[in-house]
């Protein structure tokens, strides 16, 4: 297909977003996203045409590996990571802002004109990225925050941004499953503080500390090491917990 992101209709059952086409990375390399993956807010979508005309004005390409996720997707990707299936972090379900229509991954290691110069002209048309550097994990993530969802991470951190985000364009699918996990991953995290002074920041996201507070915890208690907080880690923090009054 052309280098170009197509803005195709609006999507019937989410707020302001539309059903883009895109060149993807599957299958031939230049076929479209495929469809359930290829949706985004209007703004974010006209920003991204402006990057594509200006990265072929350049003699450049840009293919995306990843847009729109489900919550079913997003938890699937959260749960392969917290497993060690896949090295880059994902968050859980609805604390992703690929839930929200807002994020991109783009093969940053094949545009034409280098991944810096491709940097450059998304963070020119509102697209930020989430890490500083060119190579390495989760550099190809860009997400469109505009100021006021900025100030909103600012205020509230990332997870309530990417919850807030979802919740603005009507996508409360997961919303349950979502609360359940964050309420656990918090008293994991104040349980960890307390048990192995983990000094964990509590906020209901199992991030990499987590992760890794989980490992030292199984590790200490001879516990099968997998940074998982599964049923086995869970019954022994609460066996050290009574036992502590």
């Amino acid at each position: 297909m052309e280098m170009k992101c197509e803005i195709i209709e609006n999507d019937s059952r989410l707020i302001g977003v539309v059903s883009v086409k895109v060149p993807g990375i599957y299958g031939r390399r230049g076929n479209p996203l495929p469809r359930r993956m290829a949706k985004l807010v209007r703004p974010a979508a006209v920003a991204l045409q402006k990057v594509y005309r200006n990265i072929v004005r350049e003699g450049g390409h840009l293919f995306l590996s990843d847009m729109f996720r489900s919550a079913d997707q997003q938890q699937r990707a959260h749960e392969d990571w917290i497993k060690g299936r896949k090295s880059a972090f994902s968050p859980p379900c609805c604390s992703s802002v690929h839930e929200a229509a807002r994020a991109i991954d783009i093969d940053a290691f094949d545009t034409g004109i280098g991944h810096r110069r491709v940097r450059q002209l998304l963070n020119q048309h509102g697209w930020t990225h989430v890490v500083a550097t060119l190579t390495g994990a989760e550099c190809w993530h860009y997400e469109f925050r505009q100021s006021k969802w900025e100030n909103y991470r600012k205020q509230h951190g990332y997870p309530a941004m990417a919850h807030a985000m979802k919740e603005a364009i009507g996508n409360t699918a997961g919303n349950e499953i979502g609360r359940k996990i964050r309420e656990q991953v918090t008293w994991v995290q104040k349980s960890l503080n307390r048990l192995i002074a983990a000094r964990l920041r509590v906020n209901g996201n199992y991030d990499a500390h987590t992760r890794a507070a989980v490992i030292a915890f199984q590790n200490k208690y001879r516990l099968q090491i997998d940074g998982v907080a599964g049923p086995i880690t869970r019954k022994k923090i609460r066996e050290l917990l009574d036992s502590k009054g």
